[in-house]
């Protein structure tokens, strides 16, 4: 008699946490409130200690990191980007790593430059070539005009 009681408690249960509304099932919670997500990532916390440059006074000072302002600056940010990604006002941030975000912004113009003289020279890219030469040589598609439209001398002796 009870291998007959529990199929029946088994429907009574599925009955319970189900409810059919217009021919779809849809899970119900006595309660009414969702069970919460058993695999919640165990987080570990802890302290860390940042090198960099102080900036700011009283309450809104911080220590930004050198290595990430190059790295921003490496990547053509605006002062103001970058001000706004470290929470600081631009002129701050301006006034204290102007020498370090020019340094970044010059190291990729060098570095795009021997990216497109590779690309020019050694795989023959033609199209990097011509704008190379277009732009560091002066050449151009239409010749200069130097203001002399004056035609050839004719000369119909025949000597």
């Amino acid at each position: 008699m009870s291998e007959q009681q529990q199929p029946n408690q088994s429907v009574e249960i599925a009955q319970k946490s189900t409810i059919e509304i217009n021919g779809e099932l849809y899970y119900h919670e006595e309660n009414g409130v969702a069970p919460e997500y058993v695999a919640q990532p165990k987080r570990k916390y802890g302290e860390k200690t940042i090198k960099g440059i102080v900036v700011g006074r009283g309450d809104t000072k911080q220590v930004i990191p050198l290595e990430q302002v190059r790295k921003l600056a490496s990547l053509n940010c605006s002062y103001k980007d970058m001000a706004k990604f470290f929470g600081v006002h631009e002129n701050t941030f301006r006034d204290n790593f102007r020498s370090e975000v020019e340094r970044a912004r010059e190291t990729t113009k060098h570095r795009l430059m021997e990216a497109m003289l590779t690309n020019a020279l050694d795989k023959m890219n033609p199209t990097v070539q011509i704008w190379l030469s277009k732009n560091l040589l002066g050449f151009s598609d239409n010749p200069a005009d130097n203001g002399s439209n004056v035609p050839l001398p004719w000369s119909t002796d025949e000597d």
